[in-house]
């Protein structure tokens, strides 16, 4: 790991960034939970592949999603 402060950084927003990528994957693999929200999820993925970063109202968004499936979802 690196002793600079600016890459560490940068460095802990990339891994935040990976790990919010896998989530949305795995939501999107389960499409009839998240397919309300599609276009705003795959707007993070595109946002993530651009700037290697995830932020913080996008990860908030991604947890409020995540806890509101479709209706009827599971029944």
């Amino acid at each position: 790991m690196s002793d600079n402060p600016l890459e560490q950084f940068i460095n802990k927003k990339a891994k935040r960034a990976e790990e919010y990528r896998e989530i949305i994957e795995e939501m999107m693999v389960d499409y009839s939970a998240y397919n309300y929200a599609e276009s705003t999820l795959l707007g993070i993925l595109e946002f993530i592949d651009e700037e290697d970063n995830i932020t913080d109202a996008q990860v908030q968004a991604v947890k409020n999603i995540r806890k509101k499936p479709s209706e009827g979802y599971g029944r």
